[in-house]
């Protein structure tokens, strides 16, 4: 009766016979007879070292390594070139981490048969193992060369250049690849890594751009390229495939706020405005998303010069449906603010100190929007107050009262919160000169002048032509105030305010036609057209005139 150890055998037996059958590229074990029939050709001593092989394999197979070593080494006396028993030596040798030896019987086993892939699939690994790139890479080469459709050898091989840090000669076997299947995801991407490793970022940009090309389907490329060209302001090509998408996924609320910053870049402005309108409607965008995606197309020169109208009511409609007041009323009261709607800011300031009353840039705007829009005194003054409390170490609070009292003529309250600003300090100039030119005022009005010009000095270093203009206003120490103004004229020649401030202390001082001189080329440099300015030529022309006329 056959027992459980006889099965086994007779299984093994016929599993090495399948494995040597498909490794083995031998020629035919038969040759033909004389009569038409077949005479098998295989000798007693090939069938014996089938069977040894069949029995050192159960011997390997069940753990048995000695005695299978012993069997292998049987064979390859009596038949050297045993190529099979070689293959399993190396096996043995690299199970039991003797490189060396493996590597030694896989090339004997190469050697019988160079058409095997088991042994070159063999050796390969071996390669890997001992770094052996040169002969990985051509051993890699030589199975694909055995087995053209398996790309799984491509990989390996590209892999192969990469462990040698032949990184161009890694994207060769790739490119092959695609020439058989076609541009696809994994291949694209691993050649733009490998593109990108070498520095050639030209060439990565390729690769995903193929990928963009080939699949249109997957929006993420189309948009890597689109950003790309608009980054090297290639805006024909970003629109190519900011159209990609559109024309991939119509309801794409994304695709608009995109195509609004094209038409912005490119200078389309009712274009970027209908766009952006699009695209801030969608569902999926909160209120600060869409204040930032609002922020981030338009400046804010633009917000505040030309296109505010637009830009104006794109933000309004935004804030229409926003509840979160923290996030939108900074950026609402600063728009308010630079539109000259200084009350509506002051609104917007108030509603957000409300909810946190830690931030001191939102106390400062909304000190300056009191002061600006005339608030009544008790508020001016109480606010002013409060956050000279709750931030001691800010200039502006003091400021803010010293001025008032100035205006009041109180001269006298006015000095304390006023020596504070200086005691404070002045962070890049900040109100330096408005505070001394103030402190000045209030040491001349009781009669401290030298207190008076020192402070004026301080003014004078800070903005000089403040300074220049103050005393001609004062028609004190004209002669240092033309002085002083000069040096500002022959500095910037072509600024109107200096100009402004320099005629008007000529006129001053009586010199009325050379101030009509200055005060003329003044009025041409003003872009903003200040009526101060033409109320100056107004009077300097009228005075030059009766003194004509006399």
């Amino acid at each position: 009766m056959t027992n459980k150890r006889d099965i086994l055998f007779i299984m093994l037996a016929i599993a090495t016979v399948l494995v040597w059958t498909g490794c083995k590229t031998t020629k035919p074990t038969s040759q033909p007879t004389a009569t038409g029939g077949v005479r098998a050709t295989v000798t007693t001593a090939e069938l014996e070292n089938e069977a040894m092989m069949v029995e050192a394999k159960m011997y390997q197979e069940t753990g048995q390594v000695e005695k299978a070593l012993q069997g292998y080494q049987t064979i390859l006396t009596r038949a050297p070139k045993f190529g099979a028993a070689l293959y399993e030596m190396a096996n043995l040798y690299e199970s039991a981490g003797m490189i060396d030896s493996a590597l030694y019987f896989a090339q004997k086993a190469e050697a019988t048969d160079m058409n095997n892939q088991w042994y070159k699939l063999l050796l390969c690994n071996l390669y890997r193992i001992k770094q052996d790139h040169k002969n990985a890479t051509r051993t890699w080469e030589a199975l694909i060369k055995l087995n053209p459709e398996k790309l799984d050898y491509y990989y390996e091989l590209s892999n192969a250049y990469l462990a040698a840090d032949e990184i161009e000669h890694a994207i060769e076997p790739l490119n092959r690849v695609e020439k058989i299947i076609g541009v696809t995801e994994p291949i694209s991407l691993q050649k733009q890594k490998l593109w990108s490793a070498l520095g050639r970022n030209d060439k990565a940009a390729q690769e995903i751009e193929r990928l963009a090309d080939a699949l249109p389907q997957e929006k993420k490329y189309s948009e890597l390229m689109a950003e790309m060209y608009m980054k090297q302001k290639n805006y024909a090509k970003a629109k190519k495939y900011y159209d990609q998408i559109a024309a991939t996924d119509s309801t794409d609320d994304y695709i608009h706020i995109s195509l609004a910053n094209y038409y912005h870049q490119t200078g389309d402005t009712n274009a970027t405005y209908n766009e952006l309108r699009k695209g801030l409607q969608s569902e999926a965008l909160n209120c600060t998303d869409k204040i930032q995606i609002l922020s981030s197309i338009y400046t804010m020169r633009e917000f505040y010069d030309t296109i505010s109208n637009q830009a104006f009511s794109l933000l309004e409609e935004i804030i229409g449906e926003c509840y979160d007041t923290l996030t939108y009323a900074p950026v609402y009261g600063e728009v308010l603010m630079n539109r000259g709607r200084w009350r509506d800011a002051a609104e917007q300031f108030v509603r957000y100190l409300k909810l946190d009353s830690s931030r001191y840039e939102i106390w400062e705007a909304y000190l300056i929007c009191l002061s600006v829009a005339g608030a009544d005194d008790d508020t001016l003054m109480g606010t002013a107050t409060r956050v000279q409390k709750l931030f001691p170490f800010q200039t502006l609070p003091y400021f803010m009262e010293g001025q008032h009292y100035v205006i009041k003529q109180d001269y006298v309250k006015a000095e304390k919160p006023l020596v504070q600003c200086v005691k404070l300090g002045f962070s890049n100039g900040y109100l330096e000169a408005d505070t001394y030119a103030l402190l000045a005022e209030v040491y001349y009005r009781q009669q401290r002048q030298e207190e008076a010009w020192q402070c004026f000095d301080k003014a004078l270093k800070a903005a000089p032509d403040n300074y220049a203009y103050y005393l001609s206003e004062a028609a004190t120490k004209l002669d240092k105030a033309e002085q002083m103004s000069k040096k500002t004229i022959i500095a910037e020649p072509e600024n109107a305010t200096y100009l402004d401030t320099y005629a008007w202390i000529l006129f001053k001082m009586g010199r009325t036609k050379e101030a009509l001189q200055y005060i003329e080329k003044a009025v041409r440099n003003d872009i903003e057209q200040s009526e101060t300015l033409k109320e100056h030529l107004k009077a300097i022309k009228e005075r030059l005139k009766k003194e004509q006329a006399n």
